[in-house]
């Protein structure tokens, strides 16, 4: 189902910049990736930044363009008093290797969530908010 969060984060200004539609905020978050039908195994990730319409993130191994996953994350720190969970339906589109980086975190992959349900979404724009 494709929402607001399905249409692509950055777009090109007529000037030639890049601007987002949602401010990113640096946090490293554990994620956990499971696929969803025909799709790739589970795997851990870690955000390298992240705003309510996708995360970067850095894992062990890359992930096909494309590929639809389910999010999960725990929100900790910031204003919150106790951890908060988030999940989601993402949509990978961009994968690159850095053959410099420590191998748990040798793959940068953005992920686009395409869906987020109003709750989260509130949560973690809260979070990011106070960070």
């Amino acid at each position: 189902m494709a929402g607001p969060d399905a249409a692509d984060e950055s777009f090109m200004t007529d000037a030639g910049i890049e601007k987002r539609r949602y401010h990113r905020s640096r946090a490293s978050l554990e994620v956990r990736l499971h696929s969803l039908p025909g799709e790739t195994a589970d795997l851990e990730l870690v955000t390298i930044d992240i705003s309510v319409g996708g995360a970067r993130c850095a894992g062990e191994r890359a992930i096909a363009l494309g590929t639809a996953l389910r999010v999960h994350f725990t929100l900790e720190g910031g204003d919150l008093a106790q951890p908060e969970s988030i999940a989601a339906e993402a949509q990978v589109i961009r994968c690159s290797e850095n053959p410099s980086a420590p191998a748990p975190r040798r793959f940068e992959i953005a992920l686009q969530f395409t869906h987020l349900d109003d709750r989260d979404r509130r949560k973690l724009q809260s979070y990011l908010n106070s960070l």
